[in-house]
């Protein structure tokens, strides 16, 4: 699938800021956040948020619709990210206006904030693993890592320890991801020969391409990156998004510059494995190409 910058960038950040979103909302129930903290992170998890969601904006060929999103939602999982999202960034709004206003927040709010934000990332997630033609996101793996990778990165910010053991947990998945992203469809009853009507066993070959020049499918579903480079870029994205982050955390723990390093670091780790994501995922429509 063609790795459009502009969804990347929606699904590392927006997810960071709805994450960190929830991480404030658990520590708000549990009354062990303070005011300043809660006001300041909660801005930052919305500006997060909001750049996220308006860089998706970008994506849309025709930007006119962005609006009729918002209709669809008993069948779109599209439709019910952006309402989740406004409804998620809304909450997050009246919180901050609370505890400016009254000086105190109220904890039960905090547990709202913590599983609208986790159900706007779930909604982000099925977009793709809804998807039957991709095999590599066609499984529950695909929503797990999402939500694990929103967690972690608000957990970085806000806690130490927490945010280790979400590390390794998330770490655990994305090689799981990997592995399951290698076999494609090797677990599927598709492939040449079913694609043209044959049985699947069938070992056919065209003589020719079917195309003359580039077209829409081959540009946002043909896209092919060399093995050796998703290799390089999985190390990369490994090292960064969990390795580096956790090595900070344990040498200075309890250091907020630090954790802004790791927050940084972990986040170009994140952007990595999220170009994988898409430039891995082989949409049964190749088949014919």
């Amino acid at each position: 699938m063609h790795p459009a910058p502009s969804i990347i960038l929606f699904t590392v950040l927006s997810g960071f800021g709805f994450g960190l979103i929830s991480i404030i909302g658990l520590l708000q129930f549990l009354s062990v956040i303070s005011m300043f903290d809660l006001i300041i992170y909660s801005i930052i998890g919305v500006i997060f948020a909001t750049v996220g969601l308006v860089s998706s904006f970008f994506h849309l060929a025709n930007k006119k619709n962005a609006i009729k999103s918002l209709s669809q939602w008993q069948t779109s999982w599209l439709s019910r990210e952006a309402i989740a999202s406004i409804f998620c960034l809304l909450v997050v709004f009246g919180n901050i206006i609370w505890a400016v206003s009254q000086n105190n927040y109220i904890s039960e709010v905090g547990v709202v904030l913590f599983f609208l934000s986790l159900f706007t990332i779930f909604t982000t997630s099925m977009i793709y693993a809804q998807l039957k033609t991709v095999p590599s996101w066609n499984n529950a793996l695909t929503p797990a890592i999402f939500v694990c990778a929103a967690l972690t990165g608000g957990a970085i910010l806000l806690t130490d320890y927490a945010s280790l053991v979400l590390l390794l947990v998330f770490g655990t998945l994305q090689i799981s991801f990997w592995y399951i992203a290698d076999r494609g469809f090797q677990d599927k009853e598709t492939s040449v020969g079913t694609a043209l009507g044959y049985n699947k066993n069938e070992e056919i070959r065209p003589f020719d391409v079917a195309h003359t020049n580039r077209n829409y499918l081959l540009n946002e579903m043909v896209y092919k990156v060399a093995r050796k480079h998703s290799v390089k870029i999985r190390y990369i994205s490994f090292f960064m998004a969990f390795v580096f982050p956790m090595s900070l955390i344990l040498i200075f723990p309890n250091n907020f510059s630090v954790s802004v390093s790791a927050i940084t670091i972990h986040l170009i780790g994140i952007y990595f494995s999220r170009w994988l994501f898409f430039a891995e995922a082989k949409h049964s429509v190749s088949f014919y190409y």
